[in-house]
């Protein structure tokens, strides 16, 4: 793990070079071997996968010109051109898809906006008081604030459900604030819960944390059991 960022925005910047294949074979090498047993990181890596997995769509296979790579090489040595051996069609669909990769990423590095998906605003991962992964929250453009349970990544995922006389409750900390202010109380049963602009808008460095509280939740709206995740908001992209 020696090597890898530790502040939680370039290790989210990291995550996403990985997944968008970006990185030199040293670091992507580096990241890979990180994966099974960084599950910060873990977790990152499996966010983007399913972030830009519809980009897969836009890259229709295509191969190139049979002449292409004749007129490359003229262009780079027009003294003296080589006959050019015509590639096998696997490697014509291969050439043919790689193109369509960069395409992909171009667009997404001149802000795409997919239909089915608009990227958040900010983003983080909150952790468990043992640094596992447990709950991605999001921060819509419009900001909301969506929080969703995490699956398993390199391992068991983290029991998030409360026991029978308690619940979850959700609560922001913005920075310079000496208390929290509560989101509300994470139905039981659900992996997933969206709130709709909250009174105190989300900002870069605001804490999302989640505590454990009697039935009902806490009676006089501050923490009363133990914190058991939390996670510090970033951007999560350029502004659109």
């Amino acid at each position: 793990m020696s090597g890898l960022p530790v502040d939680p925005m370039e290790l989210d910047a990291l995550a996403s070079e990985y997944v968008l294949g970006t990185l030199d074979a040293r670091m992507a090498k580096r990241v890979a071997d990180a994966l099974p047993s960084h599950v910060a990181l873990a977790a990152l890596v499996h966010d983007w996968e399913m972030r830009l997995a519809p980009l897969t769509d836009l890259a229709v296979p295509e191969a190139p010109p049979a002449d292409l790579w004749n007129r490359i090489e003229q262009a780079i040595s027009p003294v003296a051109v080589k006959p050019v051996v015509r590639p096998s069609r696997f490697r014509l669909l291969w050439q043919g898809w790689a193109i369509g990769a960069t395409i992909v990423a171009a667009a997404l590095a001149a802000v795409t906006v997919l239909p089915a998906r608009t990227p958040p605003a900010m983003m983080t991962v909150l952790l468990s008081d043992a640094n596992q992964t447990a709950w991605t929250a999001e921060v819509g453009r419009d900001g909301g604030i969506h929080l969703a349970a995490l699956p398993a990544a390199g391992g068991a995922a983290v029991n998030t459900a409360p026991p029978d006389n308690k619940v979850l409750e959700l609560w922001q900390l913005p920075p310079g604030a000496t208390a929290p202010t509560s989101l509300g109380v994470v139905p039981r049963g659900q992996s997933q819960v969206t709130v709709a602009r909250p009174a105190v808008a989300p900002v870069p460095g605001m804490l999302i944390l989640i505590s454990l509280e009697p039935s009902g939740g806490a009676p006089d709206g501050k923490p009363t059991g133990p914190v058991l995740f939390v996670g510090r908001l970033n951007p999560a992209g350029p502004a659109i």
